[in-house]
This record gives C-alpha cells, structure tokens and sequence, in this order.
C-alpha cells in the first residue's frame, strides 16, 4: 500500500512522544512536561493539515460523482462510511481531551476549557489515570482507555472492510503498525495491557498529546484509505483539486436590441499536474504526439495556460493548437483546439450632437465613448482654442459639455482603461467658430410689403437661422427711416428692441407704396459679455 507510509514529520513526533515517555519514568519534570505541550501543538497541526487535505479528497469524490455516479457509486459509499467512522472517533477522542483538561483543572462548567499550554496542573497524573484507567489498576479495562480500545479495533476493521479490492491484508499490516492496540509482549513494572502501557500514570499533557496523536493517525488512515478508493476507480484518472467558476461569452461587445450569450461552468484543474499547451501545434493519436507548432509550452498560472498575441492586421486572427496532459501512468494525451479573434485599430466614438463644429460661447454638448468598454473606464481631454470638456450630468455617462473661447481648431483626445492599462483611442480634430450673427425681423417678418398695423405695433426680434443651440441675442439699438411719397424722409433712433413712440406715429400716417427702413441695428449676444457688438443687415418694409 503505497500510501500506508508515514511522513518524515510524522515519523519525528512519535519518535519524540516516545523519548519524552521515556523521560517521564525517570521523573524529569517541568522541561518535559512543557515538551508534551509543544508535541502536542505539533500534532494538532498535522492532524489539521490532514483535515483540510481530506476536505479537498471528499470535493474529488463528489466532482466524480456529478460527472459519473454509476462509475463512482460503490467507492463514494465505501469513502463516505469512512469519512463518518473518522468523524465520530475523532469526536469522541476530542471529548475525551476536554474531559480531562477540565477536570484536571477542576474547571466550573461555566467557565470555557483552558487551552493546554493555560493548564494549571500540568503534571497531574492522578485525574488522567482515574478517568483512562479506572478502578482496576491491574488490567485498566474498567475506564475510557478500554473503550477507546475498542474504538480503534472496531475503526480498523472498518477501514480494511472499505479498502480497494485486493488490497485488504496491506491495509490491516499497515494499521496494526499506525495503530497499535496490542498489548505488550512482555509488560513493563507490571503493565500487562494496552491500557496500562498508554495511560497508566502519565500527566494529562502526555494523555492529552497522545490521543492527539492518535486522532492524527486516524485522519492518516482516512486519507490513506480515501485517496487509493478515488485511484482505483481509473488508474489514469488526473485529479482536479482546484474548482473555478467561469464564463466565456459569445462576445463582450453586445448591441443595443441584441442578445448576450453566455456559458458559465465549474472549471477543474489539478495543482500538481499542469498541462502543457503547443501553440500552433497538431496531435499524432496514434503515435501519441504532438507534430509541429512551438516547441515550448505556454506559460502556466494556478493551472491555465496563458495566450497571448499582438495582431500587426485588421480582421479575424485564427489560432489553435494542442493541450497535452501527461495521465498518472506516464503516458500522454492530447487535445487538439481551435479559435479567433477580431483585431481592429483602437477607435472610439466622439459626436458633436448638435453640429460639426463647436461654437465660441457657448455649451457644445459632446457624446464620446469607447465600443465595448464601459463609460467609468473612458478618458476624455481638450487641447487647443481655449478649450474645456466636464461631464453633462443632466444627459447621463459618456455625455460631456465643449466649451472654446478662440476661433481656429481643437483636438479632443480619448483613452480607454483596458486590461488594467490606459490605452490611446484615437484622437479627433474639431473647427472653432464664433456664433453667426442672427437676422432682424419684425413679427416674423425680414422685410416686404406689410401692414402698417402690424408693422408699428412689433418690435425688433433677432433670429439666429438653422442654429440648432438655444442662443439668445438682444437688440440694443437701430435707426428707423420713414420713406412718405411727396414727403421729406423722417430718421428715427431707438435702444433696445422697441420701436418708439414717434416712430409708430410716422408709420401711421404712412399710404400705401411708402418705406419703412431699419437699419444699423446693433445685437449682443445674450449672457456671454465677452462676445463683441453685431452689426446686422438692415431690413426695408413697403406699406400695403
């Protein structure tokens, strides 16, 4: 039983419960009782180290059993009676060493149990031989020692019945050695039984790193006995002790009205066996090769090999290649895979929402954002006319807000955060205009035959044509002339947009066929003081 062998760690602590045993019956004291401490401690960790590498077996178990439980029925059964058999005895024992910390120490039931290095009786023998021994000294089969015993028979009997076929009588050989319950051959001052060897007047830090010990022996066996039940299914079975949770998408980059795909599957992989993957390569099944490709294995992180490429073209990039797994007896399998890729030049999206250029003066709103990667990972900047760029809180991520204070170009730059790096997007050029200058009318009107009623009773409105912003101008001057026939010309000036009251007295008395001209109007571009004067086209109305 290749697994029957103790570890060297484990060989060194009996070895030195045995030394220290011996040193007790020649009544060294306080040094050796301390001694028992750090064995104890020792084993504990063993026995705990033995506990999580069980746990990871029984995971094994149960991947084998959702992939295959025909195929495993008859060793999961056999495992799990073993699993519950170690459990109870290890229970049991634990139970034994809190008893006799407790009573020891005298403990109130109260109070929690000392660890054992907090004991204060250390050295009691009395409470230890008591509970383990009982009242008949010369056998101790009247106390826990004897039961315990017969525990251990019972867990190796156990343990032999649920081994692989065949491989019984090495697992009894085996147990009898790592869990002896024998009595001696020839006894010692008088101790005749097993009992009286183990326990009889012994300090309860040798009690108690004893059982110690023997918990440890019994999670060994478990394991021992767990691992062959899990080989002798398929002596080529590669155990996977690593579970991940994946998910491979049909892409990342879903349109909007389109449907994601995805798989997500519990991945194993094995911690001592990494596989080897040949990039570009083929496998030879009947040889059991692999044939071309790279002669070096991809690297390999936590049991994934990792791929990498940097593409020197647009379009589909096609790769394959061969994973090859070496099984446990020796021989090699290979598993041939094929994908792609689509390479393509860094881009990004950046739009003007209201125009191709941005406008002096006012908010240029902005969409920019980066196909496939999510706005919080998009970097935006502004060089060039005086330029600044904030995000639009109103329209939401990937909306910002443009404003430039001189005319000529500027540069919007984008950055995408990709695999933990900042990478360039592209870079786009904007023209920098000042706002046109708008259009005079009056009730609606840009000149043409009007009616005098009409005409004096509107004001000068300035219009800004097929400008998509909200861009307000104010009137803040004009003349008007009035144009009578058989009449000398009247000139007028006003501020402001309205006309004055003598202006709409001339343009009542107005026939039809007279002019009414308004000219050198003055506008200011509303709310932005910087923004020079407008001089705008006059307009001439003719009296209907």
């Amino acid at each position: 039983m290749a697994g029957g062998k103790l570890s060297p760690r484990q060989k060194m602590i009996n070895m030195m419960y045995l030394v220290l045993t011996a040193l007790l019956a020649l009544n060294v004291t306080k040094e050796v009782i301390n001694a028992f401490v750090t064995i104890n401690e020792s084993v504990v960790l063993s026995k705990n180290n033995l506990d999580k590498k069980n746990q990871n077996t029984y995971a094994a178990f149960a991947q084998a059993m959702s992939n295959d439980p025909v195929k495993y029925k008859s060793v999961n059964d056999r495992a799990m009676n073993v699993k519950k058999a170690a459990d109870d005895l290890n229970n049991y024992i634990e139970g034994l060493k809190t008893r006799l910390v407790r009573e020891s120490d005298q403990i109130d039931p109260k109070d929690p149990t000392p660890t054992l290095p907090d004991m204060e009786r250390k050295d009691d023998y009395d409470t230890p031989t008591h509970i383990m021994i009982g009242a008949d000294d010369h056998t101790g089969k009247g106390g826990a020692a004897d039961s315990l015993r017969q525990k251990l028979i019972a867990f190796k009997g156990l343990i032999v019945k649920n081994a692989p076929d065949g491989t019984q009588a090495d697992y009894k050989k085996q147990l009898d050695n790592l869990l002896n319950t024998e009595d001696p051959k020839k006894g010692e001052d008088g101790k005749r039984t097993w009992e009286l060897m183990s326990f009889y007047h012994n300090p309860v830090v040798a009690t108690v790193a004893l059982l110690s010990k023997f918990q440890s022996d019994i999670r060994t066996a478990e394991s021992q006995v767990t691992d062959n039940l899990l080989a002798s299914v398929d002596a080529n079975i590669i155990k996977l002790d690593k579970l991940n949770a994946k998910v491979i998408a049909n892409s990342t980059v879903v349109t909007i009205g389109s449907e994601y795909q995805a798989d997500v599957f519990l991945s194993a992989t094995s911690s001592t066996m990494a596989p080897e993957v040949y990039i570009g390569a083929t496998w030879d099944s009947v040889a059991k090769q692999v044939r071309g490709g790279s002669t070096t294995p991809l690297p390999v992180e936590g049991g994934y090999a990792k791929f990498s490429a940097r593409p020197g073209s647009e379009g589909e990039q096609k790769w394959s290649g061969v994973i090859r797994v070496k099984k446990p007896d020796g021989t090699y399998d290979g598993y041939p895979f094929q994908a792609s890729y689509v390479a393509q030049k860094p881009n990004s999206v950046v739009s003007a929402e209201k125009m191709n250029v941005l406008y002096i003066g006012v908010d240029n709103p902005m969409a920019i954002s980066v196909p496939g990667v999510p706005n919080n990972q998009v970097r935006v900047s502004i060089e060039g006319a005086g330029g600044s760029l904030k995000p639009n809180s109103t329209a939401g991520a990937g909306h910002y807000m443009a404003n430039v204070t001189t005319t000529g170009q500027c540069k919007v730059k984008v950055t995408a955060e990709i695999g933990g790096k900042q990478l360039p997007m592209g870079e786009f050029v904007y023209r920098v205009k000042r706002v046109p200058d708008p259009v005079a009318s009056i009730s609606n009107s840009k000149g043409g035959t009007i009616n005098k009623n009409t005409l004096k009773a509107g004001a000068l409105v300035p219009v800004l044509e097929n400008f998509d912003f909200e861009m307000f101008f104010k009137i803040t001057g004009f003349k008007a002339t009035v144009i009578r026939k058989r009449a000398d010309p009247l000139e007028f000036t006003g501020e402001g947009n309205q006309l004055t009251s003598a202006m709409r007295d001339a343009i009542e008395k107005c026939s039809a066929g007279d002019r009414v001209i308004f000219e050198y109007i003055k506008a200011k571009m509303a709310n932005n003081a910087t923004d020079p004067t407008r001089s705008l086209t006059g307009i001439t109305f003719t009296i209907q």
